[in-house]
């Protein structure tokens, strides 16, 4: 029994560090803020969690446990909130895009016509 625990740690250890390392990966390789934060977003989120879920069957004690899953669930609350936050932001802002993305304009004012434009190439 405890060899199979450790197994599940250790999977659940390599997924999130497997995670982490392709989102750095996309942050230094991927083209515009937009990309790179969508990488990092999702990413850091499944990298941090899996982690967690490890500690959380290594650690004994109910309110070591407790006070894991109320970390989880700030996390998996937090993160995805503050990465939408920081996109709209610099969208807001006019931060550009790399040419060839196509852009739904959700949260223009215009009547009629098409809300769908495809960022031209510079």
């Amino acid at each position: 029994m405890q060899a199979a625990k450790e197994i599940i740690v250790l999977v659940l250890l390599i997924g999130g560090y497997f995670f982490l390392a392709a989102g750095v990966i996309g942050l230094l390789r991927l083209p515009d803020l937009y990309n790179r934060i969508h990488a990092m977003g999702k990413c850091d989120t499944l990298g941090i969690c899996l982690p967690l879920l490890a500690m959380l069957i290594l650690i004994p004690g109910a309110s070591n446990k407790i006070k894991l899953l109320m970390i989880f669930g700030i996390i998996l609350t937090v993160n995805p909130v503050m990465t939408h936050l920081i996109m709209k932001t610099a969208y807001d802002r006019g931060t550009p895009m790399v040419g060839g993305t196509f852009v739904t304009d959700l949260y223009g004012n215009k009547k009629g016509g098409s809300r769908r434009k495809k960022v031209s190439d510079k």
